[in-house]
């Protein structure tokens, strides 16, 4: 349905509204018919940059191009409806005194509503036959899926949606996520979201750009951002972290879980990042469990260790250890990646070595 998918690229983009500066120096890059997850804190500037690449807010500097179109550098401002770009708004924006069919008309020339081009976009979402209706009478992820049709009857190279799901409660929010997930893969247009939830990002990210302070920090696939992530503050970000002081001495580092191999040489006072999943406990020794949290297809175990860190654990299946049992912590995973620690971070006192953020 959609126009072929274009690549998007951007370098070096600042944008400030009066003195302050939400973006600084961005530079991303999105494969022609991949979805791009752009993932961050709230007031990271997210929104921000997908509305620039909208073309919905200029660019102060840099430039941005949709295929082979440059849309916006100095002195250069391509406007919205020229960019064969869609955008999925994340209060929806539906007119509520127009019924579903005119609202995902809204925009189009008259010759292609004639063409069918709204009853197509309905029967993509799974609203064939509901072009009369009124907003008020469909449920939240109907009202979402509306939005959807109405970005993608234009029929865009481009996908731009700013937390699509934000609006919808738990359940209905993982549902409409794997409808609108097999939705982007059959339309093979390149897509970008905006979220705050890893999850999210990783589900249906190809790739994930992680923002932060108004900068793009790392850009990887979810795989690679998991294992390899470009800072400890990534690696909290991205999904649960033990960030454990570590004193390295070549290709292994004393940590409050023992000794753990490195994946890179290393020397010196350093910080360890172990995921829970690689952490294990084993009945009887120094450490104790101080909470136990059951989620049906694994467990989360918070552990006191020895050395006072305290460090999340995981492990599949129902729980093996309950409150007040005494473990011994030790690390089975692959070797660990270790970022070495700065004279201010040094003298700055400890944490405890759960990282949540």
């Amino acid at each position: 349905m959609t126009t072929e998918p274009s690549a998007i690229e951007v370098r070096g983009v600042h944008k400030a509204f009066g003195r302050n500066a939400v973006l600084h120096d961005v530079d991303l890059d999105v494969r022609a018919g991949t979805v791009l997850a752009l993932l961050g804190p709230s007031g990271c500037g997210k929104t921000t940059l997908l509305r620039t690449i909208a073309g919905l807010e200029h660019a102060d500097a840099g430039t941005i191009s949709v295929g082979r179109h440059r849309v916006a550098a100095p002195g250069h401002h391509v406007p919205p409806e020229r960019r064969q770009v869609g955008m999925v708004f994340q209060d929806w924006a539906l007119f509520p005194h127009l019924d579903v069919g005119r609202n995902v008309g809204y925009g189009l020339p008259r010759r292609e509503r004639a063409a069918g081009r709204v009853e197509q976009a309905l029967e993509m979402v799974g609203l064939g036959g509901m072009a009369a209706r009124l907003p008020s009478t469909l449920s939240g992820g109907q009202q979402q899926r509306v939005a959807l049709a109405r970005a993608i009857a234009p029929q865009p190279s481009v996908l731009l949606l700013d937390e699509p799901f934000s609006n919808l409660d738990t359940t209905l929010r993982v549902q409409v996520r794997t409808e609108l997930h097999r939705l982007l893969v059959e339309l093979d247009v390149t897509s970008v979201f905006v979220t705050h939830d890893q999850e999210e990002a990783f589900v249906l990210g190809d790739q994930v750009a992680v923002m932060l302070d108004g900068r793009v920090v790392q850009q990887a696939s979810p795989a690679e951002l998991y294992a390899n992530p470009a800072s400890p503050w990534v690696a909290g970000f991205v999904g649960e972290a033990n960030l454990l002081a570590g004193s390295a001495g070549g290709a292994t580092a004393e940590t409050a879980v023992g000794r753990v191999p490195l994946e890179a040489g290393s020397t010196g006072a350093c910080t360890v990042l172990l995921r829970p999943e690689d952490i294990t406990l084993a009945l009887g020794g120094s450490g104790v469990v101080e909470l136990t949290e059951f989620y049906g297809h694994d467990t989360m175990y918070l552990v006191r260790t020895e050395a006072g860190p305290t460090v999340r654990a995981r492990s599949a299946g129902p729980p093996r250890h309950v409150r007040g049992d005494a473990v011994t912590v030790g690390y089975a995973g692959p070797p660990a990646r270790a970022y070495p620690v700065t004279a201010k971070e040094a003298a700055s006192p400890e944490g405890d070595g759960v990282t949540d953020v």
